[in-house]
């Protein structure tokens, strides 16, 4: 196998054992799934705010045009 590719399925291996989610909103207001590694703050915290952010702007579509 080439050492490149061991490398990159050893990493993956890692990342999604190290995976984590948090669930963002509610019934009312939507509800998105983020996965994430809580070891890694600063990229974590990114990712939920860019999640937030999505589910603030599609909340007429998540909730069938309701607001």
């Amino acid at each position: 196998m080439d050492e490149k590719l061991k490398k990159e399925i050893i990493e993956l291996m890692r990342e999604l054992q190290n995976q984590d989610s948090i669930e963002i909103g509610n019934s009312k207001t939507g509800v998105i799934k983020v996965y994430v590694n809580f070891d890694e703050l600063a990229p974590a915290c990114q990712k939920i705010d860019n999640a937030i952010s999505v589910l603030k702007s599609k909340r007429k579509e998540i909730l069938g045009g309701e607001i």
